[in-house]
């Protein structure tokens, strides 16, 4: 009996929403204070607008007739993410839980992570496209999305739920035979 590789991420996510308080305290006791500045300086700076421009780079030097394929998608997944974001209004951990924020200045819904939703929509168009590329922009990924809990700023259910989110996506715009007509250079 084969299992589907999406009812487990469905599971994942359903189980990481009863362990969000503790993995969010395990963080809070585990924080470094040396590293604390590194961890949030990192995590600031690889939201999505770092893999838009670091992914649209590869493409555009590998393979530039897979750009717009890329740029829709990466806009789509943008757009659903905005509307997730809206429709569910979690607030962030640090604001409702007795936690201490490493970037108090993050604004906006906690679920989903857009960091992690954009690190992971990049990672499966890599994956699918520049073999390459994939293990660097896997470790790369996974560390975007352990820092935004590391930063107090998500519970492991958003990850997870970006995680879901962007591999779907970027699978789909990746791979499907739908897109493979959007090529801007011939």
């Amino acid at each position: 009996m084969k299992i589907n590789k999406y009812l487990i991420w469905i599971i994942l996510l359903i189980i990481s929403l009863f362990l969000d308080n503790l993995i969010l305290q395990y963080f809070q006791n585990i924080r470094i204070s040396e590293f604390n500045s590194i961890i949030t300086k990192f995590s600031i700076f690889t939201n999505g607008f770092f893999s838009l421009i670091f992914i649209g780079l590869i493409i555009l030097i590998y393979n530039r007739k897979l750009i717009l394929r890329f740029l829709l998608g990466f806009g789509v997944t943008a757009l659903i993410t905005y509307i997730i974001k809206i429709a569910i209004r979690r607030p962030r951990p640090f604001s409702t839980l007795d936690i201490i924020s490493l970037i108090p200045s993050e604004t906006g819904f906690s679920f989903p992570s857009g960091h992690a939703v954009f690190a992971f929509f990049s990672l499966a168009f890599i994956w699918n496209k520049f073999p390459k590329f994939r293990w660097i922009w896997l470790i790369l990924s996974i560390l975007i999305a352990l820092s935004r809990i590391y930063t107090g700023v998500h519970y492991l259910s958003d990850i997870i739920a970006a995680i879901i989110i962007g591999l779907s996506l970027g699978k789909l715009f990746s791979k499907s035979a739908i897109f493979k007509k959007l090529n801007f250079f011939k």
